[in-house]
């Protein structure tokens, strides 16, 4: 049976309310724990690998660079590095192997480089995994996708904690996570990466020095930046074959809530009424909240789903803000469930009509006396998605009636400023804040962010987007005064999520970046970084004030984050300098600067 064929068949079954019974199979269909590389035909320059000698050849690397696996690296080894790290921060640094011939299955660990208890201790934050490549190409738009651009594989997973092939004339990179607790001592540790081959021997060694700065990043769920990834729970239903909301669907949730919430994720992305973006998800998104309209006219609702998956979140810590979609949905369709026929029914309306304002009004009404009840209220909002003026100005009229806040991503409007709470807009409309209208905005305790999509080539997060762009966005906020940043899809799967990002719909990597089997990507972890150095540029403006030559400085290195978009060698040296600055380290003022 083909997978399209299995894949109607789950959809039908997933209709019945059958899908349970199929999920071992599911299984079979999508790979969550192994699966095979893929492949590209590709020209492999075998006189540059023959010249290398014998063995493994291992380095410390850049992450700013995408390594192509047919390729030598061009690189000078390194067997020495060293990073810096605030007290909480979540800090990375890639390494890369690679041989002429088959090196067989290899593991990596880290251990001390002494046997002193502060390097035991150093090498327990840290991890090493194996990258794997995913098909990309460079179409970076909206629209259908064009697939005759020239396909190539790009490293951006982050594979499980587990052994890894070494292949003839192959590259193979190597992401390092050091997470630095709280706790920990200002200082320098030393830890050693090793790379063993099967047997348990060592065969090359990389030495890191992990310097601890005396500054202290607030745990994630503490932190000032404004992160609103769109969860999308409905694919991780399918792709693990388990009915939507069962116990076992929960249970596969978890892991990726709580990568989530370590990212610093703000906002629970709630559906109120069937599938508010059409048709340009893989998975349809199904209610969160069941709605009723009884015999006698009235109106009832279910809020169990809701409930359940908002309190999921907050466990993980992702407690800050409830977004709820959508009153104003891309087809304006509501479907309901219909007591006297016993059948679902669509109500297709519009924003000014008397159906669609009796549907909306008994709903918050309900709605609102739920949340109060829950102590939720203060903290949610009627969420809406690149709607017109005029609709969405109907809808703040009948939530705002009834208190609620409103949240909107999609272009700048006067009109809208001083209504929604949380107004986040294109890349190419954050100058059309007034500095007086964020400073506004800021004092009522509203948020104000951008976000990317398909309509920016870059900077943005595509599978083929350089890794420092997604290190950038968050310091384009900072540099413009925003709060945070958007993204529409973390995990929106499609078939074949671990082997090939390209979607029939928009660029390479647009509709997810956070991988099955909970593997982080490339991408995840540049935006991460991003966000801590956001977290540092709060802190050090408030510590600088009475230091004005280094509130000057970090300005001026800022300042240079305020384009959207840059060349690209640009990206990485404007990242990096400011990095430095952050961490302590001297550096050498942008050209261009002004005292």
């Amino acid at each position: 049976m083909t997978l399209m064929k299995r894949q109607l068949i789950l959809n039908a079954l997933w209709l019945c309310g059958l899908t349970s019974s199929w999920a071992a199979t599911a299984n079979d269909i999508y790979p969550i724990n192994d699966y095979e590389e893929p492949h590209v035909e590709v020209n492999t320059p075998t006189q540059q690998w023959a010249a290398l000698e014998d063995g493994i050849h291992a380095s410390w690397a850049s992450r700013d660079i995408h390594y192509k696996q047919h390729l030598v690296p061009q690189l000078i080894p390194v067997t020495y590095a060293s990073l810096s790290a605030w007290k909480g921060e979540r800090a990375n640094i890639e390494a890369v192997l690679f041989s002429k011939t088959d090196q067989g299955m290899l593991h990596l660990r880290f251990r001390g480089a002494t046997s002193s208890k502060k390097n035991k201790e150093a090498a327990q934050w840290c991890e090493a995994r194996f990258m794997n490549y995913v098909i990309t190409d460079n179409y970076k738009s909206c629209g259908k996708h064009d697939f005759s651009l020239t396909p190539w594989l790009v490293a951006d997973i982050i594979d499980q904690d587990k052994p890894h092939a070494l292949k003839a004339m192959q590259t193979r990179p190597l992401w390092c996570t050091i997470e630095v607790p709280q706790s920990a001592e200002e200082g320098d540790y030393s830890v050693v990466l090793e790379i063993l081959n099967a047997k348990n021997k060592v065969q090359k060694a990389l030495t890191l020095n992990i310097h601890v700065d005396s500054h202290s990043l607030p745990a994630p769920a503490n932190q000032q930046f404004h992160l609103d990834l769109w969860q999308q729970p409905y694919a991780v239903s399918r792709y693990y074959g388990v009915e939507r909301w069962s116990p076992e669907h929960i249970n596969h949730l978890r892991p990726y809530l709580k990568a989530l919430g370590r990212a610093g994720q703000k906002v629970v992305s709630t559906i109120m009424f069937y599938e508010p973006w059409g048709q340009q998800s893989h998975d349809k998104f199904s209610p969160m909240v069941q709605t009723t309209r009884n015999t006698d006219g009235t109106w009832s609702y279910d809020y169990t789903i809701f409930d359940h998956y908002v309190e999921l979140c907050a466990e993980y810590g992702i407690t800050e803000q409830i977004n709820c979609y959508s009153m104003v949905p891309w087809d304006m369709t509501f479907r309901y469930f219909d007591q006297a026929t016993g059948k679902d029914v669509d109500l297709k309306t519009t924003t000014n009509s008397a159906e669609y304002r009796n549907l909306w009004e008994n709903f918050l009404d309900s709605f609102k006396a739920h949340l109060v009840e829950k102590g939720w209220f203060a903290k949610t909002c009627i969420a809406m998605d690149e709607r017109n003026e005029s609709s969405m100005l109907d809808a703040y009229t009948i939530a705002s009636a009834k208190g609620f806040k409103m949240a909107l991503a999609g272009n700048y409007r006067a009109s809208l400023n001083n209504k929604l709470y949380d107004y986040c807009v294109a890349p190419d409309q954050v100058q059309e804040f007034t500095p007086e209208q964020l400073e506004y905005r800021r004092e009522q305790g509203f948020k104000t962010t951008f976000y990317v999509c398909c309509a920016d080539v870059e900077p943005n997060i595509y599978s083929c987007s350089l890794p420092v762009e997604a290190a950038y966005l968050p310091l384009h906020a900072a540099a413009n005064n925003l709060d945070g940043f958007l993204h529409w899809s973390w995990i929106n799967w499609d078939e074949h999520p671990l082997t090939d990002s390209r979607y029939w719909l928009f660029g390479s990597g647009d509709t997810y970046f956070y991988y099955p089997g909970n593997r982080s990507s490339l991408r995840f972890e540049r935006l991460i970084e991003g966000i801590q150095q956001y977290e540092k540029i709060q802190i050090l403006k408030q510590e600088y004030k009475d230091d004005p030559v280094r509130l000057a400085t970090l300005q001026q290195l800022l300042d240079k984050c305020r384009p959207f978009t840059l060349s690209a060698p640009d990206y990485a040296q404007i990242v990096n300098r400011l990095e430095d600055f952050l961490n302590g380290k001297a550096v050498s003022m942008p050209a261009g600067s002004t005292k």
